[in-house]
């Protein structure tokens, strides 16, 4: 005789009955939804070598991309403003027009402490992994797209979805001449110029006038998370 054991569900009072049949005997028992998925829990098998599940929890608005490992957690952003409070050294520029950027940065599992920031300059379309990239035209960001933030202080984020600030305040930071090159604007102006060149146009005159392809994709900026 087959032993076996057999779930009965109530559609009309919700009852969850578990039969069990062990030759001629027969016992049944009546069990909770919750202690019938804990069952069910305990009875997935999983890959001792399968990777971990990890939730990334409420991201940043406009994220683009995301990794997380037990460490941290790599976001990419898409920057939806095309003005900025920049300064040069001393000399603030309220309100000045920039390209379409992304941002990239890491937070920290344990402190929510920012790391890894990156800024890149895309075309001003729908991101996609195949948008073209250009040459930051500003300072601090070599030409991996890494942010040299100097003894600036970033803050800690314990909520990820809190970063979506992060952008504005690492464009607010003060720049210096530092990873300026006249080589990454097709007019070749040395900072000031470049700054008080640009100060009244439109976001649109860069990718006439100042921009310059730098060969790589959106895709590779992703990849280097």
């Amino acid at each position: 005789m087959e032993d076996r054991v057999s779930i009965h569900f109530s559609v009309e009072d919700g009852i969850i009955e578990v039969e069990q049949k062990k030759g001629p005997l027969i016992s049944r028992k009546e069990i909770s939804r919750d202690q019938l998925l804990n069952c069910f829990r305990k009875s997935v098998y999983i890959r001792e070598d399968a990777p971990p599940v990890l939730s990334s929890g409420f991201l940043p608005l406009n994220t683009l991309a995301v990794r997380q490992t037990k460490e941290s957690v790599s976001v990419v952003v898409w920057y939806p403003r095309l003005r900025a409070d920049l300064s040069l050294y001393k000399t603030p520029y309220p309100d000045f027009p920039i390209p379409r950027l992304v941002f990239g940065f890491s937070v920290g599992a344990a402190d929510g402490a920012v790391s890894a920031c990156r800024i890149g300059v895309i075309a001003d379309e729908t991101p996609t992994p195949d948008t073209i990239m250009y040459r930051y035209p500003f300072s601090n960001v070599d030409s991996s797209g890494s942010l040299c933030i100097g003894a600036n202080t970033l803050p800690q984020y314990k909520e990820l979805r809190k970063a979506a600030g992060l952008p504005a305040l690492l464009l607010s930071i003060p720049n210096n001449f530092d990873r300026f090159d006249p080589s990454d604007n097709q007019l070749g102006l040395d900072y000031r110029e470049l700054m008080q060149h640009l100060k009244d146009k439109e976001p649109a005159y860069y990718y006439t006038d100042i921009l310059i392809p730098n060969g790589q994709t959106l895709a590779h900026f992703i990849q280097r998370m």
